[in-house]
């Protein structure tokens, strides 16, 4: 077992029990007040206890030394065990009356240590826990992801980590969980992916163009593209798988890296585009859709903009934990909010980035009281897809050679503020003409001008945008600019990439891609240049010469992985975390799940006073502060007889221990579950209904056929129930039904055969 992970195991279990033995004691306080909370207490810290994994109808007990050695008191020993109907297992020979005692099937390990915490007689009790190495996955990149287990691999501080591998002993997570992923999408298909992909179970095809599910979405089986009203949540540019590996790239998979969670449900929900950009309404209809449709946690690894009530209110208004990236700004995100990081919502957990070193990252946004937790957020390993582009397609080219003067001109047109802009003659490449911002001298001071195409570009999904140009110019480096501009309606206009400084009198051949966004955001859209100015030193300004824009379709061509940094990447480890308790224990809310990780974190001196709790995630604590309850009915697994099926009734027919609603054969204790021929059970008794465990399964012997022979092996399990009965009556198996075959039957079922039995 990890050292470190023992050493917590046990620094706890010690003064768990000591306070278990103390609040004993205190059973014998006079008020009955008292001693209800002594009561109530001793119960939470029982069900801590039995939280960490333990061998089910076991119990190591130890008896005081003065009745050990008391031959009188030594044989009232056996006597206790029996009173519950349990039996000693081992006794060990250097510690004096320390015995491993096996319960009975219907007596829960809970119940059994109450039984025996509460005999003055016995000096501890507790479960028989189940240790291991500390999990490390067999992924062949595990190394690379420090955030999960540092050991200095990339010149950091050892254990500068979030203790993953000890929260993976507790559990790695769970097909029930599901997290919403509001990105670029996520390549679904990728192969450490694949296996972790949400469907929607509502919809019967992906491709009969009808709403199965009425969720208002047709055919939507891997969530939905927003950006492109599609069925389609396709990443074509990458942040989105990234930040979903982070969360959950499958696990043990001897394949690429390990998310958070070894296994769960990643829902892909797309509404940034190509760039990287989107519309708060897209984003808002996102979170709505995770919430309707059962995501249990939303990650938005983005933000940006103004504050949206719109944004604000679908995030109320969802019952998931919505994580969300503090931003990469490096500010006080307390006097410079960032959303939707710094709504108010309370099921919102705002995360900030750590490095290697454990110290905040320089990028990272902050905020005492804006910011709740830190996670790692530098050179983060994780899934992406490689990206093939097609032929370039030309949308426009323009070198200003057909005809000079101001615009409207050649389809350009100019405004905003001061606006000179003109086509002029021999002032372009080789002495052409050019687009020039200010033909009779230098820009003037406060100009804030445009000159765009007045044709709108009718944008094309899925397609990376290239805008090139050659240009030369001088600007106050840093105060004045070259925008290079887009517009919705070719009225208003806002700058998409800019450059500033000197090109030293030379055509200098430049490209953007950032006018993508345009295309993402837009169904169409304008595209021009701009120029910004200070209030105080103008120069020259700007020629363009030699304009095109065109775009390629993309595809994806392969998959991979890469790191990246940001408070996107910081923000999915708190998602995965948060995935991890929906697995321990389902019935958690999302406000207690966020407490269980705000709560149990790593405090570090250097966080102290930049976020709100004044430190890191630590998964290990976060996961031990809760009890474990897989199906979420509210009963712990140490006490659940039926782990992973919600029964809250605990109804036990037969008392094999295991509950009713989960139980292959109820009617007949068989607490091992054996059922190794249920493709066989389903046709031989009740076709469709269920399987039958090995102990109540008619064809015992797994002949095909029901006979005497089987009724022979049933007798091998003692104080087991008969068989169901079987349809041929011959039971002595003589070929010949009489009053043999009558006998045998009266002696399993005490009354004959009904009529028509055998016939």
């Amino acid at each position: 077992m990890n050292r470190k992970a023992s050493a917590l195991n046990s620094t706890y279990l010690f003064f768990a029990f000591l306070t278990l033995f103390v609040i004993l004691f205190l059973l014998t306080a006079e008020s009955p007040e008292a001693r209800d909370t002594v009561r109530n207490n001793k119960d939470q810290l029982i069900d801590q206890i039995l939280s960490y994994e333990h061998v089910k109808g076991e119990l190591i007990v130890r008896f005081r030394d003065d009745v050990t050695t008391n031959k009188s008191l030594l044989k009232d020993t056996s006597a206790i065990h029996s009173q519950i109907g349990a039996n000693i297992k081992r006794k060990f020979k250097r510690v004096k009356g320390l015995q491993v005692v096996r319960l009975p099937a219907q007596l829960s390990v809970r119940d059994a240590l109450k039984f025996y915490l509460q005999n003055p007689a016995i000096q501890y009790a507790e479960p028989n826990y189940i240790v291991r190495a500390a999990s490390i996955p067999d992924d062949p990149y595990f190394s690379n992801l420090w955030g999960l287990h540092n050991t200095g691999q990339t010149g950091g501080i050892s254990d500068a980590d979030i203790d993953a591998p000890e929260a993976w002993n507790l559990t790695t997570g769970s097909n029930n969980v599901v997290i919403a992923v509001v990105d670029s999408g996520v390549a679904y298909n990728h192969p450490d992916l694949s296996g972790n992909i949400w469907m929607n179970s509502g919809e019967s095809s992906c491709t009969d163009g009808i709403d199965n599910d009425s969720n208002g979405y047709v055919d939507d089986c891997y969530g939905w593209d927003f950006l492109g009203a599609d069925n389609d949540p396709t990443d074509y540019n990458g942040h989105g798988t990234h930040v979903a590996g982070t969360i959950a790239a499958t696990g043990n998979n001897s394949l690429g890296i390990t998310g958070m969670m070894w296994k769960a449900r990643i829902m892909p929900l797309r509404f940034l585009g190509v760039s990287g950009s989107g519309t708060t309404a897209d984003a808002a209809s996102a979170i709505e859709y995770a919430s309707d449709n059962g995501a249990h946690i939303i990650n938005n690894s983005w933000g940006g903009g103004g504050y949206s009530q719109a944004l604000k209110d679908a995030i109320d208004a969802s019952s998931a934990v919505v994580v969300c990236a503090a931003g990469n700004s490096g500010k006080d995100s307390d006097l410079t909010p960032h959303y939707p990081s710094s709504y108010t919502s309370p099921n919102i957990i705002a995360v900030a980035a750590t490095d290697h070193n454990d110290m905040l990252a320089s990028f990272s946004n902050y905020g005492a009281a804006s910011v709740d937790v830190a996670a790692p957020g530098v050179s983060i390993y994780s899934t992406v897809p490689a990206f093939s582009y097609g032929a370039a397609v030309t949308i426009y080219s323009e070198n200003f050679d057909a005809a000079s003067g101001d615009p409207p001109l050649l389809g350009w047109n100019r405004g905003g503020v001061k606006s000179t802009w003109s086509v002029t003659s021999a002032t372009g490449v080789g002495g052409t003409n050019s687009l020039d911002d200010s033909p009779t001298g230098n820009y003037k001071n406060n100009t804030n001008s445009w000159a765009g195409y007045m044709t709108p570009i009718v944008s094309v999904k899925d397609n990376l945008y290239t805008l090139s140009f050659k240009w030369k110019g001088v600007f106050e480096s840093g105060y004045d600019y070259l925008d290079i501009n887009y517009s919705s309606d070719g009225i208003n206009w806002d700058w998409i990439d800019y450059r500033t400084g000197n090109t030293n009198g030379n055509f200098i051949s430049d490209s953007t891609n950032e006018i993508t966004g345009a295309a993402d955001m837009l169904s169409a859209f304008y595209f021009g240049f701009g120029l910004t100015s200070d209030n105080t030193i103008n120069y020259d300004g700007v020629y363009i010469d030699d304009v095109v824009l065109e775009r390629k379709p993309i595809s994806i061509g392969g998959y991979n992985y890469a790191s990246y940094q940001g408070t996107s990447m910081a923000a999915p480890h708190v998602s995965g975390l948060a995935g991890l308790l929906k697995a321990w224990n389902f019935g958690l809310t999302n406000l207690e799940i966020k407490d269980a990780i705000l709560n149990n974190i790593d405090t570090l001196s250097l966080l102290s006073g930049k976020v709100l709790t004044g430190g890191r995630i630590n998964a290990y604590k976060a996961l031990s502060s809760v009890p474990a309850d897989a199906d979420g009915d509210g009963i712990s697994d140490s006490a659940d007889n039926c782990i992973n099926t919600s029964n809250s009734n605990q109804t036990d027919t037969d008392g094999d221990g295991v509950g009713d609603v989960c139980d292959n054969c109820r009617l007949v204790a068989n607490s091992d579950q054996t059922d190794s021929n249920s493709y066989e059970d389903d046709n031989i008794t009740k076709p469709g209904i269920q399987h039958y465990g090995n102990k109540c399964d008619p064809d015992f012997d797994n002949d095909g056929v029901v006979s005497i022979k089987d009724f022979n092996e049933w007798k091998k399990y003692k104080g087991q129930s008969v068989p169901p009965a079987p349809a041929n009556i011959d039971l002595n198996g003589d070929n010949f039904i009489w009053i043999q075959d009558y006998n045998i039957w009266r002696s399993y079922y005490g009354k004959p055969p009904g009529p028509g039995v055998g016939d």
